[in-house]
């Protein structure tokens, strides 16, 4: 097999490839031996068909078959030993692949379109100016955490009258425009938290009802979404498009949580007996556990914004054209040049991202080494097991239990992306040594939602 590379353009390229019968003859005749071991037709004892009648019947689809295989294998080999990095896979060029003659093979030709990637080089330094976020954990937020907590292990009890965080046990009952109620209409049990209701003039409307009470109410207002509306009426998610605003609410119970105190009780069903036993430790404890959970999410949004930057300094072309016809032709749905232009954008940005987080990683030696993977394994099934308050295993067994995630392709790949992904952030500290930058809560939520 011969593979010739033409430059087509600055990031574009074609592969011509070149089969001769000496090529593909062997594994097509042993194929073909295979098919007559098993062959069974009338007049032929089995394994004893003509060769001929064998070639006629499926000669043709195992000459394709393996002069595909030898192209994948060959193009694959070619794309390692040249160092080629390309942008999806190789395209074929259909007028020069269809001029081959498969019924009468000799010489065989085809070409391969390929996308490039760009040459990229990237600088880590203080320059970059990037700062870490950190959620500013304050007495308020420490306490709204402690109320939290009061809830979480607090009691429902039943209450005369309802108030503005209460919840209303009843019958949602579907109405006709009249005010009548609807025959075989919807009639089912809900639940409506009043402190989650985000109408402040609906919650105010609930407010001071008791059980036997009936008030109209728009079931949209009173749930989060479709998805809770439909877990509400007991209807399917695709019913609830086309229900209407009017429904009775029949209330049959008001319930009330009310909160633990803040004591010895509450401090041992948080954090273990006797792990805390005054307030100020308790505060404390709630502070620390608040910005290590904030320090994950810290983490996350500062290595965004290190890539952004990165990627607001680095000039970048890609392989336009060939991507957008790759895109369209590889797509496991039909989709349109026009599609393909309106996504292109978004696409183009996010595969920039990811080229360059493959050279930081490729340039400063951060790919996750097998060690590497093997340990985080061990680890992960230990921890599987304390997580469910059973021995860990040890030695051998581990090994083979660490072994058989390493043979899951996903698996695999989940854990190099952890690890990497851990690599990144230590260096990026490292050798971008970034100041804190403290947000308020509300600050910080709402970076992480447009960063």
């Amino acid at each position: 097999m011969h593979i010739e590379r033409e430059e087509t353009g600055t990031l574009t390229a074609t592969l011509k490839v070149k089969l001769m019968p000496e090529d593909y003859n062997p594994g097509v005749e042993k194929a073909l031996k295979e098919q007559r071991k098993n062959a069974v037709l009338p007049g032929f004892r089995p394994g004893q068909v003509p060769m001929h009648l064998i070639k006629k019947r499926v000669g043709r689809t195992l000459l394709v078959t393996e002069v595909e295989r030898l192209i994948d294998q060959n193009l694959r080999n070619y794309l390692q030993e040249n160092a080629i990095r390309v942008l999806g896979q190789p395209l074929p060029k259909r007028e020069a692949n269809d001029a081959n003659n498969w019924d009468e093979p000799g010489e065989l030709s085809f070409a391969y379109e390929l996308g490039l990637a760009p040459s990229v080089e990237v600088e880590l330094n203080e320059k970059l100016g990037v700062t870490y976020p950190v959620v500013d954990v304050n007495d308020g937020l420490v306490q709204r955490e402690i109320d939290d907590m009061r809830r979480r292990f607090g009691r429902l009890e039943d209450a005369t009258t309802s108030e503005a965080n209460d919840m209303l046990l009843g019958d949602m009952i579907e109405l006709e425009a009249d005010g009548t109620i609807k025959a075989g209409g919807i009639m089912n049990r809900a639940t409506i938290s009043l402190e989650y209701l985000a109408d402040d003039t609906v919650r105010n409307s609930l407010v001071g009802k008791a059980a036997g009470e009936e008030i109209a109410v728009d079931p949209h207002k009173v749930a989060r979404d479709h998805d809770d509306l439909a877990r509400m009426l007991g209807v399917d998610h695709d019913r609830v498009h086309g229900i209407g605003d009017t429904f009775l609410f029949r209330i049959a119970e008001v319930k009330r949580m009310v909160q633990v105190d803040v004591d010895q009780a509450l401090f041992d069903r948080v954090y273990g007996k006797d792990a805390v036993t005054d307030e100020a430790s308790f505060r404390a404890r709630v502070k620390e556990g608040l910005e290590n959970m904030f320090r994950r999410d810290s983490d996350r949004l500062f290595k965004r914004e290190v890539m952004k930057a990165l990627q607001q300094r680095t000039s970048m072309a890609l392989p336009d054209p060939f991507l957008k016809r790759w895109i369209q032709e590889t797509s496991e749905k039909p989709i349109t040049a026009q599609e393909v232009e309106d996504g292109y954008s978004g696409y183009s940005e996010g595969l920039k991202r990811q080229l360059l987080e493959e050279k930081v990683v490729e340039k400063y030696g951060l790919e996750a080494k097998g060690e590497e993977m093997d340990a985080f394994a061990r680890r992960y099934v230990t921890d599987q097991f304390m997580q469910y308050g059973l021995p860990a295993p040890e030695g051998e067994q581990l090994q083979q239990m660490a072994g058989r995630m390493l043979g899951d392709r996903e698996q695999i790949g989940r854990i190099r992306n952890s690890i990497v992904e851990q690599k990144l952030m230590t260096h990026f500290k490292a050798l971008l040594s970034p100041k804190e930058h403290r947000l308020g809560y509300d600050e910080f939520v709402n970076l992480a939602r447009t960063a």
